[in-house]
């Protein structure tokens, strides 16, 4: 087997030399071929993981050729089809040059499909050894993750017969392993004098930072209180790590030669350790003086804080006991009953940090996640027990890698997230520099940052299913497949789908956006104004320069999307027929719909007045756009009216709104009192915009009226929506301010005289009654 499969390897080598080619050699496609057959005849024996991962590249590779050679031959097929229908079937006295290149066109197609034939039996010979590779794979996966070993009471039961097998072994491993000797007197009271030393230097440096930090004010900004918790906790750690460090440094110049003694592992270890701990108490109990930077309760942050400082004391142990030479000192049955307890207590400790966790937040909705890592864990630990350590190993570095990968992929999504969130704001001042060059308001949304989280999302999370694959141990041949199946993509039916590069459309559209968005500024604001050119023709040039440059991008993305343009122009065609047949409204709501979408006017959950309809826009379709009053009742209005007539939003580049207050007072009153009283009532209110880009609120004495004199209270509300509420507020605290102040507020009275009453039955005048000598009526 050794023999055939390193005659494999050279033919393997001497195939891979030469690079992929459109159209394979017959001779090399024959070599191949022999390969192939080779692997599938020692697939039958007994074979290694690693000879297996090697065929499986191998096998791959050829597979990659016969595809290109495949891909190429039909393209050079289809080629050579369009060349004879262009020379046209054989006619009587043609030229002989036509004849023979007629020939020749025949001739090259010949040899073509039957190269074309031999690389489709190459591929599939492929497909069938390396499904057969991977086969053989999990059967030999499974054998080796189904192994039992020991059962626990066994363990237990050994370790108490020879219990007197610790001692030798303990006894054995001081003597030759411990190191201990390898460091003379001399070096001992070096060692110790460097630590007292840097000892000394920790206690001097914890002085100099708790002097920093108590002259200086508590910081307010999350930067600053990061800082000082980074501080503060180097100081609390100085002594711990700068002592292990120079203690760990000095070992490692003493000892000589390659193989290390237990002491110097011993030492490496430690300053990881520390660093460990201190990084666990900054994030969630920075000491004292600094702040608590994370919004955890105290509590939660202490017990989680405990609970990761002893799971690194048992990461630091498990390497002492498990990646040193004290492994190998110990009898068996110790070890296996060591690693044994070990997991145990370090699934129990993972579980509690597990449960800690859901109490926090970010994961308190990922509660069926938890209730699965803990199931997993405690499966690992009872394949522990039971024998099964393989299948252990394998479940507990799989769930391990994934964890830390999901949450690597968390976190870089997370930094995206808030990356994007600044740009949409304007949260950082380099935030609001990168708005400000591209000509952005304050409140406007930041062009193409929607595809750039879709395609960053994709992105991480495609890369952290790879990496989780990888973890778990999945073949080099089923990887590339996936990777094939991103890179290549993938066909449904007659349509061909290429998910990179939909994907690199719409990062070339979201780049080209913001470009779009920066040109229109530039030309606005800078190059079209030193021209001479009117107002209305640069605001035309300027719009007409956005859309252009909007629909390159489009169709740039298109083109890169693999679109096929002749589709467009059949579509184009049946437009123009359905138009011609009466589709016009049709054409038209759709071509509006399109310069809605594009052009955004009007937004979803804008609140517009259509005519006679006013409410917020639910829903912009192709064909029409849906509005819901404020009667909850859903108004279907055509897109063309929304581009053809006058329609009012009120939320169109920002949600301010004015509020306009009529307020009418006795004659007599005191206007400046009456405008201080309404301007304090303004400012008392939470939703008025004062101090800020907007006007602040103001008062204006409007008309002497017939029977009070009128004023108005306007002012600015950061929300439009709030217009009514906030209408209501103020009259209420207007009512409330001016019975404090003794202002009335008048209703208007009007006199009624009686110049006659008719007469009584008894033919005298009667007396009108008194409460109709002088009506009183509010308007």
């Amino acid at each position: 087997m050794s023999r055939r499969f390193f005659l494999l390897m050279v033919l393997f080598i001497a195939l891979g030399v030469a690079e992929a080619q459109e159209f394979l050699p017959q001779s090399k496609a024959k070599e191949v071929t022999q390969v192939l057959d080779g692997i599938d005849q020692v697939l039958g024996r007994e074979s290694d993981a690693a000879a297996l991962a090697t065929w499986s590249q191998q096998t791959t590779g050829f597979r990659e050729e016969a595809r290109i050679c495949v891909t190429g031959a039909d393209r050079r097929l289809e080629q050579l089809r369009k060349d004879l229908e262009t020379l046209g079937p054989r006619v009587e006295g043609e030229d002989s040059a036509v004849t023979g290149k007629r020939r020749a066109v025949e001739n090259e197609r010949a040899a073509v499909e039957k190269q074309l034939a031999s690389c489709r039996l190459l591929l599939l010979r492929g497909e069938e050894v390396l499904k057969r590779i991977d086969q053989r794979r999990q059967e030999i996966l499974a054998r080796h993750l189904l192994a039992r070993g020991p059962q626990i009471h066994t363990l237990v039961a050994d370790n108490w017969v020879q219990s007197g097998d610790w001692l030798d072994g303990t006894r054995d491993f001081i003597a030759e392993h411990s190191g201990v000797t390898h460091l003379s007197p001399g070096m001992w009271v070096v060692l110790g004098l460097v630590a007292l030393g840097s000892a000394g230097a920790a206690l001097w440096l914890r002085a100099r930072i708790l002097w920093r930090l108590a002259a200086r004010a508590p910081p307010l900004s999350f930067s600053g209180r990061l800082r000082r918790a980074g501080l503060s906790t180097l100081a609390r750690h100085a002594r711990n790590i700068l002592v292990s460090a120079s203690v760990a440094g000095l070992i490692w110049l003493f000892v000589e030669g390659a193989r290390v003694p237990f002491v110097g592992l011993v030492a490496y270890g430690l300053p990881v350790y520390f660093l460990l701990i201190a990084t666990v108490q900054f994030f969630l109990a920075p000491p004292m003086p600094a702040e608590p930077f994370l919004n955890l309760e105290e509590g939660l942050s202490r017990s989680l804080a405990r609970r990761l400082q002893l799971l690194a004391l048992l990461v630091y142990l498990g390497y002492l006991l498990f990646s040193t030479v004290l492994w190998q000192s110990l009898p068996e049955p110790a070890l296996l009953l060591a690693r044994a307890v070990f997991s145990g207590v370090l699934a129990l400790n993972l579980i509690w940090v597990i449960w800690l966790f859901g109490r926090l937040p970010l994961f308190a909705e990922l509660g069926w996640l938890r209730f699965g890592v803990m199931l997993l864990l405690i499966g690992i630990v009872g394949a522990e027990w039971a024998g099964y350590r393989n299948l252990s190993i394998f479940l507990l570095q799989g769930m391990l890698g994934t964890l830390l990968v999901a949450g690597f992929g968390l976190l870089i999504s997370r930094l995206f997230h808030d990356l994007y969130d600044g740009l949409d704001s304007g949260v950082r001042r380099w935030h609001r520099e990168i708005r400000r060059f591209l000509g952005l308001a304050p409140l406007a949304p930041f062009p193409g940052l929607t595809w750039l989280r879709f395609l960053t999302t994709v992105a991480v999370w495609a890369a952290v299913g790879l990496a989780v694959l990888t973890v778990w141990g999945f073949s080099e041949g089923a990887l590339k497949e996936t990777r094939a199946f991103f890179v290549e993509g993938f066909s449904l039916g007659s349509l061909h789908v290429n998910p990179s590069r939909i994907l690199l459309a719409f990062l070339i559209l979201a780049l080209l956006l913001p470009i779009s968005r920066w040109l229109r500024t530039r030309m606005e604001k800078h190059w079209l104004r030193r021209t001479y050119m009117e107002r209305g023709a640069r605001e035309a040039m300027v719009t007409i320069s956005g859309y252009l440059v909007v629909g390159v991008a489009v169709v740039l993305a298109l083109a890169v999307a693999g679109m096929d343009f002749g589709n467009l122009a059949i579509i184009a065609g049946a437009l123009s027929v359905g138009i011609g047949f009466g589709l016009q409204n049709i054409v038209n709501n759709f071509v509006s719909g399109l310069i809605l979408l594009f052009e955004r006017p009007v937004k979803t959950g804008d609140w517009v007045v259509v005519g006679e309809t006013e409410g917020y826009v639910k829903r912009i379709s192709i064909r029409s756009t849906q509005i819901q009053t404020f009667d909850r009742a859903d108004v279907i209005v055509p897109n063309s009216e929304l581009i053809s007539h006058q329609v009012t939003n009120w939320m169109l580049r920002d949600p301010y709104g004015r509020v306009v207050v009529p307020v009418g007072v006795a004659y007599g009153s005191d206007t400046k009192k009456v405008k201080e009283v309404l301007l304090e009532v303004a400012r008392a209110h939470p939703e008025v915009l004062t101090g800020g880009p907007l006007p602040d609120p103001y008062v204006l004495f409007r008309r002497f009226g017939n029977s009070a004199l009128e004023f108005e209270l306007r002012g600015y509300v950061q929300n439009v929506d709030n217009r009514l509420t906030v209408t209501s507020d103020l009259n209420f605290a207007i009512d409330h301010a001016f019975r404090a102040h003794g202002i009335e507020i008048p209703f208007s009275k009007r006199d009624i005289y009686i110049k006659s009453w008719p007469a009584s039955e008894s033919g005298e005048p009667a007396a009108p009654a008194r409460d109709h000598d002088r009506g009183e009526t509010n308007e």
